[in-house]
């Protein structure tokens, strides 16, 4: 468990120094090995080479800076430890297969490299702590109906699916529909309510549709519009009863918040968390919004 303990520290080092020159003899140190035996062991334990490691956080940092914000190129490449707008821009263009300009031109939804956090726990009370896809999707205009809802009266009286049964009744009033087969749950709460009892936590309840702009709002509907950010992604395959392939015994958001999140290293974002349903394949995809 030392290897671990002593990787994560070289691993923090390097997430709090991205955006300078890294030292391999420093990160070593931090670890306290030899550079020999520091190499030797982060690839094998990490899954990559230390400078591919580097090398890719950077590459993602900046991916997302560059989708997601309107600082310049320069600027980035600065902020993210590139010497120059020139090496940037090749480097990025080595792994992406275009220069970071072309992604502001185009809508793209990429996975990111975050950082590792080789402490979090593999198992907690026989549950497998999942690692799903990290990635910045695109900004989303949803259409449908709100209502506040307390959890603790959710639960008791079956709210959400009253919602979603209003929802499909309006639903062929929309105009501009992108997918008729799949709708949205999205949801408006304070990131601090996680950690209060379900009978004190009260949050906004969005069913709707996504569109691909609003023309006509029906009565009683209202406009939805998610942002770009980042999210983790989790799928639930309803005919297995599996998360990202794995089987559960409790609820979804239980272990997303009960024990992945505590173990993941990141953080509830304030941007909406959404579900995109496809009731015709049994499957929900969960996104959960991190920073």
């Amino acid at each position: 468990m030392s290897y671990y303990i002593n990787l994560q520290k070289a691993i923090d080092y390097i997430e709090d120094n991205l955006e300078k020159d890294i030292e391999l003899e420093q990160i070593a140190k931090i670890a306290g090995y030899s550079i020999p035996h520091f190499y030797r062991i982060f690839g094998p334990i990490v899954g990559c080479s230390v400078r591919e490691y580097i090398r890719r956080r950077k590459l993602s940092r900046a991916m997302f800076d560059v989708i997601t914000t309107e600082t310049s190129i320069t600027e980035i490449a600065f902020k993210n430890g590139f010497e120059s707008h020139e090496v940037f821009t090749r480097t990025f263009k080595s792994a992406y297969g275009a220069p970071p300009s072309s992604f502001r031109k185009i809508h793209v939804e990429p996975h990111l490299f975050e950082k590792i956090n080789l402490l979090s726990k593999s198992k907690e009370n026989g549950v497998i702590t999942l690692k799903p896809e990290i990635i910045c999707k695109d900004e989303k205009l949803f259409l449908g109906i709100a209502r506040e809802i307390n959890q603790s009266e959710s639960i008791k009286y079956g709210l959400l699916k009253k919602v979603r049964k209003e929802f499909k009744e309006m639903s062929k009033f929309i105009e501009n529909r992108i997918n008729p087969e799949l709708y949205y749950a999205a949801y408006d709460y304070n990131p601090e309510d996680i950690r209060k009892e379900d009978d004190e936590i009260n949050y906004t309840y969005y069913c709707c549709a996504e569109v691909s702009g609003y023309g006509k709002i029906p009565e009683g509907m209202v406009r939805k519009v998610v942002p770009k950010a980042k999210y983790a992604v989790f799928s639930y395959d309803g005919k297995s009863g599996t998360l990202n392939g794995e089987t559960l015994n409790m609820q979804v958001y239980d272990y997303i918040d009960g024990i992945w999140l505590p173990n993941s290293g990141f953080e509830l974002a304030e941007t909406s968390d959404y579900e995109a349903i496809n009731e015709k394949e049994n499957r929900i995809d969960y996104y959960i919004s991190i920073k």
